[in-house]
């Protein structure tokens, strides 16, 4: 099947969609409490706050940002990493990812809504569900330009102090993402998560 060419690129905008929304403080705060303890449970994750706390060497853990926005970077204890470039305000990023809509629960493909992933890809064109009529998806590294603007809330402030070839779980609240507003196969109010691998960084 002939792959299409992306032009979706109002997927990763947020910062302009959700300015002067009034918040469901109630909505937030289950969603929030929803991402922490799946964090928590099914990834066995400590908030970073507590790692000091923790006997065992090298903890897995969360960063959390705000109220809205928690991060988890797999590969944090990897030798050498503090050598490869970071992530600052003002930074380019190309990035491959899978992006899902959020439930509390393990992300799976009927819950993704875009990605750039040749495998992932390949299996929705198979599916061939109507949902996704309306993206147009590409292999092609998605390029991410920091301060801008046009990347969601959450992307930005987590991505933030990452460093190049970083695999980064990045959750967020409906606030730090898409809003109020009903964005291709993404609900309204709904929280998402972004599986990411920075391929490079250039300032």
């Amino acid at each position: 099947m002939a792959m299409k060419r992306l032009i979706y690129a109002v997927m990763v905008m947020g910062a302009l969609l959700t300015s002067g929304c009034n918040k469901d403080e109630d909505m937030l705060t289950k969603q929030k409490d929803a991402i922490v303890r799946y964090l928590t449970s099914s990834r066995r994750l400590v908030a970073e706050e507590e790692v000091g706390n923790v006997i065992a060497e090298n903890p897995p853990f969360y960063t959390q940002f705000g109220q809205d926005v928690f991060r988890h970077i797999t590969n944090y204890y990897e030798e050498g990493r503090d050598q490869w470039a970071v992530v600052e305000p003002t930074s380019t990023l190309d990035i491959s990812f899978a992006a899902y809509t959020f439930t509390g629960n393990e992300p799976t493909k009927q819950q993704l809504y875009w990605s750039n992933i040749p495998t992932l890809i390949s299996d929705i064109e198979a599916a061939n569900n109507n949902q996704y009529d309306h993206l147009i998806w590409s292999e092609e590294p998605l390029t991410l330009q920091l301060g801008s603007g046009a990347v969601l809330r959450g992307l930005e402030e987590a991505l933030i102090g990452c460093y190049s070839q970083d695999s980064v779980q990045v959750y967020m609240t409906s606030a730090a993402a898409y809003g109020k507003q009903n964005i291709g196969a993404v609900p309204k109010n709904s929280s998402v998560a972004w599986y990411i691998k920075i391929l490079n960084v250039t300032k």
